[in-house]
């Protein structure tokens, strides 16, 4: 029981108020038992005695019957009785059988009087009946108990106030920081009280606000971290990937060119042909060469930082060169180009890099379409998208996550029929990833189409 008191703030305020206002309320009543009745019984008696003064003095010079009738009212005014008489009679005013046993310790006042008809001289005396401080006293202890009684349910009543008024508030801030210390900062303590709890309320509100913004800072740049490791783990496996990839496309034609080298040197079978295989070995020395330097852009592209280098320039412009470009390819397949794409739509970007991204996006429509199939290059002003849609080809569902992997190529065996390092759509992605730019390959009712978001 002691402990739950010691650890309750609003049992111990509830016990202090209590304890304080019972001996204050007792010690009052203690002062007012002992003082009271004294000071009652010396009012009462100077009272009696200027009044009984002034009653004899009004008795001079009257007659018998004015002055006994004088006498009645002071002892009725004054709840008093008299006697009146001398050595042939006497007369007696009011009940003084009452008094009979402490006419001892009454008060009294005695005093001559003589009649204005009679020069006889009488004797009057004049006794208080007012109640004595003894019985006063009596009277007070008397109503203790209920005293004591009125006084324990003031203060229980008051104490319970009191703790209410002042633990609920501090209650209420003490369970705030407990939530505090799990690091919920979505409460608000009261702050309409101006006293110290008030001020005390406003200081844990502004520390709330204060570490909720340290915290969401934090957390978004936890996030931001995160994202970056990511991004950077990412990076760190394509690169892998990539350099896996390059050193596989490398072998191969390394492979054919050394090979070939190594038999005509040593003149084996038609390989003495040299006019026949050097050509070829010719071809097999610039598609490595064509192979390096692509890797060498890709990798520089990389690193590179374009915001000082962009312009801003039409979109149909960029288009229609590429077009003029790539159009004796397309002529040799009997491929329609169709551009619909409006004058004034314009873009910022670097111009060599998204050029060469608009020509991959392009070459590859018309490389990869049958004879006779159309290539379209469509801007939409309302989604700001442009789509490069070529017909008559399908892309299986499957290798349409993989288009932009370096090296990949959709038919398994990796052929180079149509073409191409194996890196035009790598390039692509590194280009718009530069640019910030949202794009996606999938299939069509038509074909295959490329769709570019623009900034």
């Amino acid at each position: 029981m002691r402990k739950k008191i010691s650890n309750s703030l609003s049992a111990k305020v509830f016990l202090w108020v209590f304890t304080a206002l019972t001996l204050c309320s007792i010690l009052i009543y203690g002062i007012v038992l002992i003082f009271v009745p004294q000071s009652y019984q010396l009012t009462g008696s100077k009272q009696f005695e200027t009044n009984a003064g002034a009653l004899f003095s009004a008795l001079e010079n009257k007659s018998y019957e004015e002055g006994t009738t004088l006498i009645t009212n002071f002892c009725i005014e004054n709840n008093a009785v008299a006697m009146l008489g001398n050595e042939k009679n006497s007369v007696t005013f009011g009940d003084f059988e009452t008094i009979a046993d402490d006419l001892s310790t009454a008060q009294t006042y005695t005093t001559d009087v003589t009649f204005a008809e009679d020069k006889a001289s009488y004797t009057l005396s004049v006794i208080s009946l007012s109640k004595t401080a003894s019985e006063l006293f009596s009277l007070l202890l008397r109503f203790i108990p209920l005293v004591l009684t009125v006084i324990l349910l003031l203060s229980a009543l008051s104490a319970l106030i009191c703790s209410r008024v002042i633990v609920v508030p501090i209650a209420k801030i003490s369970q705030i920081s407990k939530r505090m210390t799990k690091l919920d900062m979505t409460w608000r303590c009261d702050t309409d009280r101006g006293d110290e709890i008030g001020v005390l309320s406003s200081s844990l509100n502004t520390m709330a606000a204060r570490l909720q913004s340290t915290m969401e800072e934090l957390e978004t740049a936890n996030q931001q971290l995160t994202k970056d490791v990511k991004k950077f783990q990412r990076l760190e496996e394509q690169h892998r990937n990539f350099f896996a990839a390059v050193s596989h496309e490398l072998k191969t034609p390394l492979t054919i060119l050394k090979g070939q080298l190594e038999n005509m040197i040593l003149g084996f079978g038609d390989y003495q042909n040299h006019d026949k295989y050097l050509p070829q070995a010719l071809k097999s020395a610039e598609d490595i060469e064509y192979l390096v330097k692509e890797i060498l852009s890709i990798t520089k592209m990389e690193t590179m930082n374009i915001g000082s280098s962009l312009e801003t320039l039409s979109l149909a412009d960029m288009v229609s060169k590429v077009v003029i470009e790539l159009q004796p390819l397309a002529t040799e397949k009997d491929i329609a180009i169709f551009q619909n794409i409006s004058e004034d739509i314009s873009v910022s970007v670097n111009r060599n890099l998204f050029g060469k991204a608009l020509s991959n996006i392009i070459g590859n429509a018309i490389r990869h379409s049958k004879a006779d199939a159309k290539v379209y290059a469509d801007y939409d002003t309302d989604t700001h998208i442009l789509v490069v849609e070529n017909t008559g080809v399908f892309l299986d569902e499957d290798n349409l996550e993989n288009m932009f992997t370096p090296f990949y190529r959709a038919d398994k065996s990796r052929s180079k029929a149509t073409g191409g390092s194996g890196l035009g759509l790598y390039i692509v992605k590194t280009i718009l990833d530069l640019h910030g730019m949202e794009y996606k390959i999938t299939n069509t009712d038509k074909g295959v189409a490329f769709y570019l978001k623009l900034n």
